[in-house]
């Protein structure tokens, strides 16, 4: 994929596109922790009809717009991030995304439906209101991690390996990586790794960005759902967590048309576990 980079105040956010000149424009945004070009196996099965463009979010990969872990206080940072990318265009676009990528571009929808042709989104978070509130209460209490272990574990996560080969036989061990292929992860350790002036390996993604990124509810997503009117399709993991049962029939009471389907044998990776079925319901959807 071609490398470009847009400016936004002095800064620039790092996009990746397969081009096709004149083509409709399919963009994807990455989860928390990763980088567009992570997903270079999903995203080369996309449509040729489309434009495909990925990027690097706030704190990610290369893209290099001010990630302060104290200042960060919503979602609607990376929302307005991707709006700057796709107001460029000259006309709607695809939005998809996995996590919280799914979930900036939903915001995106929400808030600017005339940006936007098409919703796909990848296992989003999109947590029930009731689980919201009580989060907030216990955010509040100081004990917020007795239901959200990710922020503190993203913390406190490891950050330091001596070479390339060294961090792959790290994450190839971990539980996240567990039913995802070798290639996978080696675009992993590739492109979300750099080397610091002491040649040892470092995260791209600081893991005071990553655990602030976790500590954040999703209750935006609820705003306005009944009222747009964009083609919407959620692509889940049968027993999803961060889009439960109580949010499917929620999205379906606001959003009638919204078609939802499962991935089998799949988690929260499900875009990286199973390329060639989660890009089969993209390009359906298309």
């Amino acid at each position: 994929m071609l490398e470009k980079e847009f400016e936004v105040k002095s800064k620039k956010i790092v996009t990746y596109r397969k081009e096709n000149p004149g083509a409709d424009k399919f963009y994807f945004s990455h989860a928390n922790g990763f980088s567009g070009k992570v997903y270079n196996k999903l995203l080369s099965n996309i449509s040729d009809s489309y434009e495909v463009i990925t990027y690097d979010m706030r704190g990610h990969g290369n893209t290099t717009l001010k990630a302060d872990p104290s200042k960060l206080k919503s979602w609607y940072t990376f929302k307005n991030d991707l709006i700057e990318l796709i107001k460029i265009e000259n006309k709607p676009v695809v939005l998809s995304g996995h996590s919280m990528g799914g979930t900036a571009s939903l915001l995106v929808a929400l808030s600017n439906p005339d940006l936007v042709s098409k919703l796909i989104l990848v296992d989003p978070v999109m947590l029930p209101l009731r689980y919201i509130l009580t989060y907030k209460f216990l955010q509040f209490t100081g004990l917020s991690h007795l239901v959200n272990p990710l922020a503190k574990n993203a913390s406190i996560r490891r950050n330091g390996w001596s070479s390339k080969d060294d961090a792959f036989q790290y994450f190839s061990k971990k539980n996240l990586f567990k039913h995802i292929d070798e290639q996978i992860i080696r675009d992993y350790v590739e492109y979300c790794t750099y080397t610091d002036q002491n040649n040892e390996l470092k995260l791209k993604c600081e893991p005071s960005w990553e655990s602030a990124c976790f500590k954040l509810t999703s209750h935006e997503v609820w705003f306005d759902l009944k009222r747009i009117n964009i083609p919407l399709k959620i692509i889940l993991t049968p027993n999803s967590v961060v889009c439960n049962k109580l949010s499917q029939k929620r999205i379906k009471k606001y959003n009638p048309q919204t078609e939802i389907c499962f991935i089998k044998d799949t988690s929260h990776m499900l875009p990286l576990e199973k390329t060639t079925e989660v890009s089969r319901e993209i390009n359906n959807f298309l």
